[in-house]
C-alpha cells in the first residue's frame, strides 16, 4: 500500500511540473497512472478504512488547491487559467500520496 501511496505522490508531483512547464503537453505524464493497475492486491476493512480516511484528507486539499488556482488566475496567470482542471487533479493526487505515508505510518 505505501508503493501505492509513494507512486501517487511522485506522478503529482510530475504532473504539476510537467503542465507548469510545457502547458498542455504536459497532461501527457498522467497516463503513467494507468500502471496503477499492476498494484492490485486484496485489501482488508482497515486498509479500506484507512484508504477512505485518505482519500477524505486528499480532496480537502484539492479544494484548497482549486481555491489557490483560482485566485492566481484572477491575477493574470494564463497557465492557470487554462489548466485549471489537470493541476487541481495532480494536486489531488500529492495530497494522496502525502496523507497515504503519514496515516499509514502512524496507525
Amino acid at each position: 500500500m505505501k508503493r501505492r501511496f509513494i507512486y501517487t505522490l511522485i506522478i503529482g508531483i510530475i504532473t504539476w511540473v510537467g503542465v507548469l512547464l510545457f502547458g498542455p503537453v504536459g497532461m501527457v505524464s498522467m497516463a503513467l497512472l494507468a500502471v496503477l493497475a499492476f498494484f492490485k492486491k486484496k485489501f482488508d476493512e482497515r486498509e479500506y478504512q484507512l484508504l477512505y480516511k485518505t482519500n477524505n484528507y486528499a480532496f480537502s486539499l484539492m479544494v484548497i488547491v482549486m481555491v489557490i488556482i483560482h485566485q492566481l488566475g484572477f491575477h493574470g496567470n494564463v497557465i492557470m487559467q487554462e489548466n485549471w482542471l489537470i493541476l487541481s487533479l495532480s494536486g489531488f493526487y500529492i495530497g494522496q500520496g502525502l496523507f497515504g505515508l503519514i496515516i499509514f505510518n502512524r496507525e
